[in-house]
């Protein structure tokens, strides 16, 4: 039988400090390792990447990943691809399983568990998951912030681990006023961009979907609607289990989505 194949895909900027324990997981687990820089490189991440075999590319810079993954997914020879980040790395379980896990027929995408991480130590275990192993042939992405691959079949969630320890806590108000805010804002501005100008990946669809549509139309409307939806969603999708930083981390996530929408009534 034919063997599956792996293309892990990274989209960084100037990450010499983490990048090195990402790829050491990849390493003999993955077929090939795709790189793709936003904008110029001020450290020694190409370097490093270049020591793991790494295919790199050299984009301009965006400042956010999404707008570039649909390209890095087209230089992906795989099979299956394994979307991660610089601050992320296989678990000793996932990648002893991972190639397991890609000769499922039945399965066309995985989710993850995705521990939160405050800097220091996890502060979730269970929950939250990210879909980040699918099939080339059946996704599609939008180079949009925060888009999810969307997937053709069967997803399955799974109860492996995939890490993720930045060196700052991600969930704290004054991250969320200084780092957070600012994306909503930038998504916001793609979302009024036309839509021919996105980066895509096998999305064939010629206009934009159809809640992105209605956040631009009436955005004030949508935004308590939004800021409801995804605060409840995000509880139940498991934050209730996790006590006090669940509440607030659906708490953050309903704010973001109606910071978003607020962009987009400011900047119409």
């Amino acid at each position: 039988m034919e063997k599956i194949k792996i293309s892990a895909c990274l989209v960084v900027h100037d990450e010499e400090r983490l990048i090195a324990r990402c790829l050491e997981s990849l390493k003999d687990v993955t077929d090939e390792i795709i790189v793709v820089h936003d904008g110029p490189c001020a450290d020694k991440t190409l370097a490093i990447c270049e020591q793991f075999g790494a295919k790199i590319f050299r984009r301009d810079f965006h400042g956010e990943a999404e707008p570039h993954r649909p390209f890095s997914f087209q230089q992906a020879s795989g099979d299956w691809i394994l979307q991660i980040d610089a601050d992320e790395y296989l678990s000793s379980e996932l990648r002893q399983n991972i190639r397991l896990l890609a000769e499922n027929e039945a399965v066309a995408a995985y989710e993850f568990v995705w521990p939160l991480w405050d800097g220091k130590r996890a502060i979730s275990s269970s929950w939250p998951r990210k879909r980040c192993f699918f099939r080339k042939n059946q996704a599609s992405f939008l180079g949009l912030p925060h888009f999810v691959v969307e997937v053709k079949g069967r997803i399955k969630r799974s109860n492996l681990v995939l890490g993720h320890e930045p060196e700052y806590n991600n969930y704290e108000w004054l991250k969320f006023k200084t780092k957070w805010l600012p994306w909503a804002k930038m998504q916001a501005e793609y979302y009024l961009k036309n839509f021919g100008v996105i980066e895509k990946f096998n999305y064939y669809q010629s206009d934009w979907p159809r809640a992105v549509r209605l956040r631009k139309k009436i955005p004030l409307i949508i935004l308590p609607v939004d800021f409801i939806l995804v605060f409840f969603r995000t509880l139940l999708s498991g934050a209730y289990r996790q006590g006090l930083i669940g509440f607030q981390v659906a708490l953050m996530q309903g704010t973001y989505r109606a910071a978003v929408d607020y962009y987009l009534y400011k900047l119409k």
